[in-house]
């Protein structure tokens, strides 16, 4: 068998693993999804037995097709609480990012750790930071809180039951509201301050932080892995798609639009926005990600396809189902989305924002509301486009990734709203590639590309089309004052 590395990525909907061998060939990709569970009052959460059943599904596959990895290195997504006890059972469900039922917290501390939160972590104060889900907790069942050994995300879980040993890293801390970014620790007086414990949470150390698989961990047992192969800390997926994607050391910028969306930037040192819009996670004291967060965007699609009678959820369905909506003109025929259906973070960062679709007229059928709600999602990337460059500059290219790259119409679709030109960027997870490219550096390669069979000798791109792209300039400017009149209109008594 070959030499190669694994990259594990554990998604919101989905685990994926990629194999790629030391000279940079891709050797393939596996997925397997698993279910997210609706609760009252906002509720939204996962099952940490069936996410580590897919991962274990996952990784035997991997070893059956490949053989044994040489490394493994891992990325998961942000913002989720787990709480586990001394042997590493899980107390709790895993509360994911979209979990708002912290909210009444969030509201009751905004005031005191609004301020404090963003200048030391780089995040927003948000119901989705598992600060919040942590007060939550200790507000609902105090009692409970001394079985309580670790706070931990979907990654700290899964590493330790690869290797024994409870760690996160520096983005994945940022993520959680409670980290200090110039110390590159937890944020001590904070945590004295709201009463936790210290204690509760893992040591935070550099996503290249090397831990060994032990044999007698259950994640070793159930695939079969040998004790001893290094398994690489690694960083949240946003982090990793950015360096997956070549932005680290760049003036590029990347957009990711898969089940929820995001703007990123590299930095050498933390850029934080006066208005409090962007995030600042920390890969290294040298490499900073700036970005923006978008709770709509794919995820929404399913709801908005079952709310106009269609059912059908498989994905070649789903392109059919984008390029009929595209047929109806351009802008709807004055019809407006504002497409805030789970609230939104960047740029309003309002967990009670709502959708709306204004200029409703009776000309108006179901692919207006639909084409309306794809455009509304390209308008709130553009807002965010313009954010970042205010901050950082003109950027130098644009790079796409996510879901979106499966559906050609609709990447025309963004590329005319924001009327600039997208290198796609498609043949590894993004993720995944950030994943194997740490590994790539602790064994010395530092510029390694991964290639793949089907990778095209030029990279596609593309190019936004003067005539829509000239209307979308004209309806920017108009959607840009939609958000301000409607919770204006929501806070009116």
């Amino acid at each position: 068998m070959q030499t190669y590395w694994m990259a594990l990525d554990i998604g919101t909907t989905s685990a994926k693993i990629c194999g790629v061998r030391d000279d940079g060939w891709l050797l393939g990709s596996l997925q397997q999804a698993y279910p997210v569970y609706e609760r009252p009052a906002g509720g939204r959460e996962q099952r940490p037995e069936e996410i580590v059943r897919a991962v274990a599904g996952l990784i035997k596959q991997a070893i059956d097709r490949w053989g044994q990895p040489a490394a493994i290195g891992l990325s998961a997504a942000m913002h989720g609480l787990l709480a586990v006890d001394r042997i590493g059972n899980p107390l709790s469900p895993l509360l994911i990012w979209s979990d708002h039922r912290s909210l009444e917290v969030y509201q009751a501390y905004r005031a005191a750790c609004a301020d404090s939160v963003y200048r030391h972590s780089g995040i927003v104060f948000h119901p989705m930071l598992p600060l919040c889900k942590i007060l939550y907790w200790k507000r609902l069942r105090p009692q409970w809180l001394a079985q309580v050994h670790q706070w931990v995300s979907m990654k700290e879980y899964v590493l330790y039951h690869l290797t024994g040993t409870w760690a996160t890293d520096y983005a994945m801390a940022g993520a959680t509201g409670m980290f200090h970014l110039q110390r590159f620790d937890w944020h001590v007086a904070m945590l004295e301050s709201l009463d936790i414990d210290l204690s509760a949470l893992p040591p935070v150390v550099a996503p290249t932080t090397v831990f060994a698989v032990q044999g007698e961990q259950s994640l070793a047992r159930d695939t079969g892995l040998p004790a001893g192969i290094p398994v690489l800390v690694g960083a949240t997926d946003g982090c990793l798609a950015a360096v997956g994607s070549g932005l680290v050391g760049t003036a590029d910028l990347s957009i990711t639009v898969a089940t929820s969306a995001a703007v990123r930037r590299w930095a050498a040192h933390p850029v934080l926005d006066d208005r409090q819009r962007t995030f600042c996670y920390a890969l290294s004291p040298q490499d900073f990600v700036i970005g923006t967060a978008h709770n709509n965007a794919g995820g929404i699609l399913p709801w908005l396809r079952r709310l106009f009678g269609d059912q059908d959820p498989d994905i070649h369905t789903l392109n059919r189902w984008i390029d009929e909506v595209l047929n109806v003109a351009a802008g709807a025929e004055g019809l407006m989305c504002l497409p805030y259906v789970q609230g939104e973070r960047s740029p309003v960062w309002d967990p009670l924002a709502s959708a709306a679709w204004v200029g409703i007229r009776d000309i108006h059928q179901s692919g207006h509301f639909q084409r309306a709600m794809l455009e509304g999602i390209g308008f709130t990337l553009s807002q965010s486009i313009a954010l970042m460059e205010e901050l950082l500059g003109p950027a130098r290219r644009y790079l796409l990734s996510g879901g979106i790259t499966h559906a050609q119409a609709w990447m025309q679709l963004l590329a005319d709203i924001l009327n600039r030109p997208l290198q796609v960027v498609g043949d590894i997870d993004a993720s995944c590639a950030g994943a194997i490219q740490l590994i790539a550096r602790m064994h010395g390669h530092e510029h390694m590309q991964i290639r793949s069979s089907s990778q095209q000798a030029e990279p596609d791109i593309v190019f936004p089309r003067s005539e829509p792209a000239a209307l979308y300039a004209d309806l920017q400017k108009k959607f840009n004052r939609l958000y301000p009149l409607l919770k204006q209109w929501q806070e009116s008594e």
